[in-house]
């Protein structure tokens, strides 16, 4: 988690992108999402999060560019035929008026399963300087839910007092 932490210290988030399928067989062409894998792109390369651990699990990598490659999921829908797309999420998330935010926190709750110094935390939050709080579960029937302070605090509620160890807030910049 450290290297995640550091480099959401020098660069800035710019959008959040879910990957899906094109399902072309209605009369109108949809989106499917499949988020077994989100990108938290930033100005500079990206985070990319993936449910791991029977999906129980997220793993939090840096990665120089987006790609879907190594997901079985991914290559099973192409080898279907189906066409693989990704969905921006920005404007949703943060407005219309934002396009660069810096981070001012990182939360990551741990459990028994996690192993932070490989980048394996249970959920993710992310404070961004629009006051915007943005919440990764991997334990969402269809891959990886992103939430609110809203939810994060709902999760907290739930589950914080039986998840083990929980990171707490940092502070990008800080030590």
């Amino acid at each position: 988690m450290s290297s995640a932490e550091d480099v959401l210290r020098r660069r800035r988030v710019t959008d959040v992108l879910v990957p899906g399928r094109i399902d072309r067989d209605e009369t109108m062409s949809r989106f499917v999402p499949q988020p077994l894998v989100v990108f938290v792109l930033l100005d500079e390369g990206a985070l990319r999060l993936e449910s791991v651990g029977g999906y129980g699990q997220l793993e939090v990598r840096v990665v120089d560019r987006v790609t879907l490659a190594g997901v079985d999921l991914y290559a099973a829908i192409e080898e279907e035929g189906d066409e693989l797309a990704l969905a921006s999420q920005g404007e949703q998330l943060f407005g219309d008026s934002w396009d660069r935010l810096r981070c001012t926190a990182v939360r990551a709750f741990t459990d028994a399963g996690s192993n932070p110094e490989e980048g394996v935390v249970k959920c993710l939050a992310l404070e961004l300087e629009s006051r915007y709080w943005l919440f990764f579960d991997p334990a969402w029937p269809f891959g990886i839910r992103i939430g609110n302070a809203e939810d994060m605090r709902r999760w907290e509620a739930e589950y914080g007092e039986h998840s083990g160890r929980n990171a707490g807030t940092r502070r990008p910049g800080t030590t």
